[in-house]
Order: C-alpha cells, then structure tokens, then sequence
C-alpha cells in the first residue's frame, strides 16, 4: 500500500472538533468533524447531496444538522483500508477509505494540490469553450 494512504496515528484533538491524522508518509492532517460529517461516503448522504442540489428548498430530515450530528462517538478501523465513523445522531453507514480521507484532506498544500486551473489557454492560445 501506498504510505501516503497508510495512517500512522489517528485521534481527536483535545476540544474534540477535529479527527488528526499522521499519514504513514508524514503529512499531516486535521479534518474539522463538521466537514467529515458533511463528506460522508455512504449512499444516503451522497443521494442526499445530491438531492439538495437539484432542489434547495428540501426539508430536512429531523435531527440533520444538529450538534449531535457532528459528534464523533466512535472510530473503528475497517480492515488496513479504512474507518468507520460513528456519529452522535447514530449515523455510522459511511466507510471512509484511507485514499478517500486523503484525497479531502483540507491543508493548504493538499487544496493546492486539487485546484487545477479552468483557463481555456494552451501554450499562450485562447481556445473558446
């Protein structure tokens, strides 16, 4: 396995608003628990995200968006490939791999590293879209 999908340690920090991790490669990274939450791979968040794109007026289920919901409860290993959260809402559906959890990593470097630029220029041309 790649060590930069490797976690070498793993816990929260000490207000509890944030899940640390050690990648086996070095880097660091702090990921607030209300953008873990928010980036949950399991089917029904990301159906859900996706409704609320197509329709911004929806309804929210009861309990969704509370504090309870962006409390880690629990952290479980799944395998050498990933975690599994568990949430204060009871929500623990979601399997977040270990190159999943670095591909969102939100550092400065790793946000650089996914920005790539729209221009519609090749060699110094203008290309119309």
């Amino acid at each position: 396995m790649n060590s930069a999908h490797e976690i070498a340690e793993a816990d929260l920090n000490e207000a509890q608003t944030a899940l640390e991790v050690r990648w086996a490669d070095g880097h660091p990274s702090s990921y607030p628990l209300r953008q873990l939450r928010s980036e949950c791979p399991c089917a029904t968040c990301r159906s859900s995200k996706e409704e609320a794109k197509s329709n911004p007026f929806r309804v929210l289920k009861a309990g969704e968006g509370t504090p309870a919901s962006y409390a880690l409860t629990d952290v479980e290993p799944m395998g050498r490939y990933g975690l599994r959260l568990t949430w204060g809402d009871g929500h623990a559906t979601g399997i977040y791999t270990f190159p999943y959890l670095r591909e969102i990593c939100p550092c400065a470097e790793c946000k650089a590293a996914r920005t790539h630029d729209d221009t519609p220029y090749v060699h110094g041309i203008y290309i119309p879209k």
